[in-house]
């Protein structure tokens, strides 16, 4: 007997991969999900040889920390994914750890979460297929993408973008800056450490915060978490632009909300006129040095320039 693979019968079968404590089955005269231990015996021998019950795929603990470790290894956010790390090899409670650690990261949670939907309801779709096969019936089609298990996002859909506002931005922006300079303070040693966070905060304050304009990040919850923001230079410029701030908060990094505040920016600075973005004085990290450059970015000494007319984003 065939059965329909339902949305519904899906968030069943879903939820009853997880439980361990009997051997779950399909009743394909109704599309319900039951345990084998509360069938009658001569019952269930008789319906199984009629093809009425099919047990679910298996999803062993295994299973689950390989799903673990392979959304940590893939995860694009360098502090979580070292926490996460941290979480996995501790022994004995890891599912525990890792569901503790991963709630210090909103995002790279929501994520995490996608993530194991996806990777169990291809388990689902493959299992389904095969019984499929066995009735003489053509396999679903795939839809692209869907058992995908990329792990970044557009972010678009998870945080807001707005032009900056230095009335309302002016102060998270400061304290977002004093943090970072503080990671340098930590990074460093002793003068090495003061000098670079020194100079962080310098770039910053080549121009007042009113003549500063470009981007901002936050939650769908108004927290601050990151902004790109450039000043003319010199002042009385109106074709050349520097950056003066551009950050993510610590726990957001490596989601893409970095490179999605440059290309905000850069598509501003085009409409706008602007020719030249000069990046100077600042420590640029290896990802976005990558970025940068596949952008059209040049090396300028120590420092990176860019003509707006000619990159294409």
């Amino acid at each position: 007997m065939t059965f329909e693979l339902t949305d519904s019968l899906m968030d069943k079968i879903l939820y009853y991969m997880e439980n361990q404590d009997d051997v779950w089955l399909v009743n394909a005269n109704d599309s319900t999900v039951v345990g084998s231990s509360g069938l009658d015996d001569d019952l269930d021998a008789e319906r199984s040889d009629s093809g009425i019950y099919y047990a679910i795929p298996e999803w062993s603990s295994d299973d689950g920390f390989q799903m673990l470790r392979d959304f940590t290894n893939n995860l694009h956010s360098p502090l979580a994914r070292e926490d996460l790390k941290r979480a996995l090899n501790g022994g004995r409670g890891v599912f525990r750890r890792f569901k503790d650690a991963v709630k210090s990261y909103p995002e790279v949670e929501r994520k995490f979460y996608a993530f194991k939907d996806g990777r169990m309801k291809a388990r689902v779709k493959e299992w389904y297929n095969a019984l499929r096969e066995s009735w003489g019936i053509e396999k679903l089609a795939s839809t692209e993408g869907e058992d995908s298990d990329d792990t970044e996002e557009l972010v678009l859909d998870d945080f807001i973008f707005r032009a900056y506002d230095s009335a309302k931005d002016r102060n998270d922006i400061a304290l977002g800056s004093a943090l970072v300079a503080e990671e340098y303070r930590r990074q460093y040693s002793l003068e090495l450490g003061e000098a670079v966070a020194e100079m962080w905060q310098r770039l910053s304050a080549y121009s007042f915060p009113e003549a500063k304009f470009g981007f901002v990040c936050r939650s769908q919850q108004e927290e601050f978490l990151g902004c790109l923001l450039v000043s003319f230079c010199p002042s009385s410029s109106k074709t050349l632009v520097l950056l003066t701030d551009f950050f993510v908060v610590q726990n957001y990094r490596g989601l893409g909300i970095g490179e999605e505040l440059l290309s905000k920016c850069l598509f501003l600075l085009k409409n706008q006129g602007v020719q030249w973005f000069l990046i100077s004085n600042t420590i640029i990290s290896d990802e976005m040095d990558t970025l940068l450059g596949r952008i059209g970015f040049c090396k300028l000494g120590s420092g990176y320039l860019a003509d707006l007319t000619k990159l294409f984003f």
